[in-house]
């Protein structure tokens, strides 16, 4: 399949094709015999169905690249003197039968697949390190696609330094390169129609080497359209809170009078929720509702889930109370889709206590 290189319009993202980069090399792909499977993280009808699976294979995946760079850190990657493309080539190629395999696709399969990474040399001769893929028909036309995730190996647990590509039918591969974008292999990734306007969107989730907080998960959402990939905005996405819903999507916590009472408010839906969770103990309770705190870090949990008949994109949000952002009250539902001009819009909300996740 023919290729030539080009670019892509990105908000936020730089097209990395350049130079010694991860760069966008141009060869001849060979041609997808197989459907691969249907992603989502959430059980629903038609493809979502097989969400579940899908999920399963990605903790295996992860759990496999994570031993994968445990056994390397005594060896190539911890010294930079007993580095060897070679011998990094060689657990780039076996991973990638690993993890294909994970996927069901057959070793013959397989090396088709590999080759046209190969030839498009985006290990860049063993400097680069595979350290995600996920293979599928992603926009259900009868071709194989590949998502592909890739880290500087001398450069390992540093953000930025590595490229997630696209590979979707016969068109030139997109890689995109995200400074603040972990490329470790710790990720999570699906597919579906988030808008409902025939075309797929391609949900990517990196986590990063924090403690488990939310603002250390890198998320992107791409929609795939005529032949070219362009990314959607999520509202946390907005650097101003004015520019999203006039309030933001922020949601302030009240502290109620009562013991473990607490109440959300969510400007940008203008509705306000009331659960229970507990106080901060040796605290003494307010005389009137007190605001507190509100949500914390940024979404996590991305995934499919089902409005109106209609797939949507499913987030969530810590909350936080009187004890700061350690103290976790609950967590907050949103449901997202796209209007028809990309412009972000949230559906419906709702409180979750921790003992329902």
């Amino acid at each position: 399949m023919k290729r030539a290189a080009g670019s892509v319009s990105m908000i936020a993202l730089i097209l990395l094709c350049i130079g010694g980069s991860v760069g966008c090399a141009s060869g001849q792909r060979a041609e997808a015999t197989k459907n691969g499977q249907d992603m989502a993280q959430s059980a629903m009808h038609g493809e979502a169905q097989q969400g579940e699976e899908n999920f399963v294979q990605e903790k295996r995946q992860k759990d496999s690249l994570a031993a994968q760079s445990k056994e390397s850190e005594s060896g190539i990657f911890e010294n930079p003197d007993e580095y060897s493309p070679e011998k990094q080539m060689q657990i780039n190629e076996e991973m990638f039968y690993e993890q294909a395999a994970v996927q069901g696709i057959d070793r013959q399969e397989a090396e088709a697949y590999l080759q046209v990474l190969t030839d498009d040399n985006i290990f860049q001769n063993g400097v680069m390190e595979l350290t995600g893929l996920r293979i599928g028909d992603m926009d259900d036309n009868g071709q194989i696609d590949m998502l592909v995730v890739v880290q500087n190996v001398q450069e390992k647990f540093l953000y930025g330094t590595g490229g997630l590509w696209f590979y979707m039918n016969e068109d030139e591969p997109y890689c995109f390169l995200e400074e603040d974008c972990p490329y470790f292999g710790w990720y999570s990734s699906f597919w579906a129609d988030l808008d409902n306007d025939g075309h797929i969107e391609i949900t990517f989730s990196a986590q990063g080497t924090g403690c488990g907080g939310t603002g250390d998960h890198y998320k992107a959402v791409f929609k795939y359209k005529n032949h070219s990939i362009a990314r959607m905005q999520l509202p946390s996405d907005f650097e101003y809170e004015e520019e999203y819903c006039e309030y933001g999507l922020s949601v302030n916590v009240f502290q109620e009078p009562d013991a473990d009472s607490y109440s959300a408010y969510c400007a940008c839906l203008d509705e306000q929720i009331s659960f229970r969770a507990e106080n901060i103990e040796g605290w003494e309770l307010p005389d009137t509702v007190r605001d507190v705190g509100g949500n914390v870090g940024g979404f996590f949990d991305l995934c499919v889930a089902e409005y109106d008949g209609k797939q949507v994109l499913q987030a969530s949000e810590y909350l936080c109370g009187e004890g700061g952002i350690t103290h976790g009250v609950a967590i907050a539902q949103f449901l997202i889709t796209w209007e028809a001009d990309n412009t972000p819009k949230v559906l419906k909300w709702w409180i979750e206590g921790f003992d329902n996740k």
